[in-house]
């Protein structure tokens, strides 16, 4: 989906949304993209403001469900950076020169291209991490229109700053990416806000550690497993999504924060295999 939608003119279908948006991820490139830029060094510290891409992301992606491809949305944001406020390039070359340590190269007048690359590899992290909360939000108002659940959900570049992706009864919540075992067991308590924890640990792997005799542990890798295949769905490219089942467990519980934490850590513990 392409094209410019003014705000007004956008009409929400929950129940169409959801399919139309898990088509879009399916058709990302995520191996290509790994390999193109997982060599490429760039500052992990917080980009000044100006840079911040996240409210073109929403506005794109969410207000608009305008399913850019990743070089699409990042022509038009890095086109829009140029064009409408220049000094936002003139921002990226002051970040890069204070963190000269990750560059041998001095940057000069014009962007040279290990900077745009660099900056081009953060933009994409930025963008994959964002279109997994979106993952969530689409999902919760398809399983809420479905059912008929008069229950509204925000998400913003706003709330996203104080990290809070998305935000349903005045209670905050946080996808919070696993990638160790221990990881999904301890699921940190934060105040007001509830880490909903997404795994990112390849399943693959985990089901040829059960093959080998000399794995130790094959009651807890099979408990993992069975708990990744009960609360995700890994599409045909490996971008994994939710399943309809771990958001209705959140929903029956929305009226009652503890509830709901309660709810999430057993989910936790079921994804580390110690339940």
């Amino acid at each position: 989906m392409a094209g410019n939608k003014k705000k007004e003119d956008i009409m929400k279908n929950p129940l169409e949304d959801l399919k139309k948006y898990r088509y879009f991820l399916e058709t990302i490139p995520l191996d290509e993209y790994r390999k193109k830029l997982k060599d490429i060094k760039w500052v992990e510290q917080d980009l000044v403001p100006q840079l911040f891409p996240l409210k073109s992301i929403y506005t794109n992606y969410w207000e608009g469900a305008d399913f850019l491809s990743f070089e699409d949305w990042f022509d038009k944001f890095w086109n829009e950076l140029q064009q409408n406020q220049p000094q936002k390039i003139k921002d990226l070359k002051e970040l890069v020169r204070a963190h000269r340590k990750f560059y041998e190269d001095k940057v000069n007048n014009n962007l040279n291209n290990k900077v745009f690359l660099g900056f081009k590899a953060r933009m994409y992290r930025t963008w994959i991490s964002v279109l997994t909360q979106l993952d969530f939000c689409y999902m919760f108002e398809h399983i809420c229109a479905k059912e008929g659940k008069d229950l509204q959900l925000e998400s913003n570049a706003e709330l996203d700053a104080q990290g809070i992706d998305a935000r349903i009864n005045d209670i905050g919540f946080q996808i919070a990416k696993i990638s160790q075992r221990k990881e999904a067991a301890k699921i940190l308590r934060k105040k007001k806000v509830v880490l909903i924890p997404y795994v990112v640990w390849d399943i693959d792997e985990l089901k040829q550690k059960l093959q080998n005799p000399k794995t130790r542990i094959k009651s807890i890798y099979q408990k993992m497993i069975n708990s990744f295949e009960k609360y995700f769905v890994r599409l045909e490219n490996g971008f994994i999504v939710f399943r309809e089942g771990y958001l209705k467990i959140i929903i029956d519980n929305i009226e009652n924060i503890e509830a709901v934490r309660k709810a999430v850590k057993k989910i936790s513990l079921e994804l580390s295999g110690e339940s």
